[in-house]
């Protein structure tokens, strides 16, 4: 019974001292690799800069979102819907993306105001956007990296009077397959 007894400090402090030389397993495949949590932030007209401050052209900014639209149109990029995490038609994709607006006009042959309903595409002059990304610190290169997970169109939201009252995301787009699959999951489970 003695020799139990001093056995089994020992065998304890073995199986401390293995269990440290363990690596970990259950970390997550982004902190294996250094990436951090997946972060979602707005980027819009109003609130981004350039280099130059004086400029305020944005047709790169736009034409960029717009790339990924006409990516979704091909059937290349899937569209999910913000709220529910439904799969977005093209055909819904679209209609989301129209802007109605009721205009007043004087018509030049009678004189009078007549009412014109004008409808627009937003998908080249979208001017905000939530980004999801996730980052990371690569040593080797001495470089902060950035991977683009997902990104959601943001529509202006305007009142009767034509006053912005903010911004609605329409959908989410993911360039990263396994956060695709884990937005999916979210919804179907």
């Amino acid at each position: 019974m003695k020799n139990l007894l001093l056995f089994l400090p020992l065998a304890l402090l073995l199986s401390c001292k293995e269990q440290a030389k363990q690596p970990e397993t259950t970390a997550p495949a982004t902190k294996e690799a250094g990436w951090t949590k997946p972060m979602i932030y707005i980027v819009d007209g109003a609130t981004t800069y350039y280099d130059n401050i004086e400029d305020e052209d944005f047709s790169d900014y736009s034409n960029l979102v717009y790339e990924v639209y006409k990516e979704i149109y091909a059937g290349k990029l899937q569209a999910y819907k913000f709220d529910d995490g439904k799969l977005l038609t093209v055909d819904e994709v679209k209609k989301m993306s129209q802007r109605v607006d009721t205009m007043y006009a004087e018509n030049p042959a009678t004189k009078e105001q007549e009412m014109k309903i004008v409808v627009s595409m937003m998908e080249q002059g979208i001017y905000s956007v939530k980004i999801k990304e996730t980052w990371r610190f690569n040593k080797e290169t001495d470089q902060l990296e950035k991977k683009v997970i997902a990104l959601a169109p943001r529509m202006p939201v305007v009142s009767e009077d034509g006053e912005l009252k903010g911004y609605t995301p329409l959908f989410w787009v993911f360039f990263d397959k396994q956060a695709e699959e884990q937005f999916k999951k979210q919804f179907n489970s």
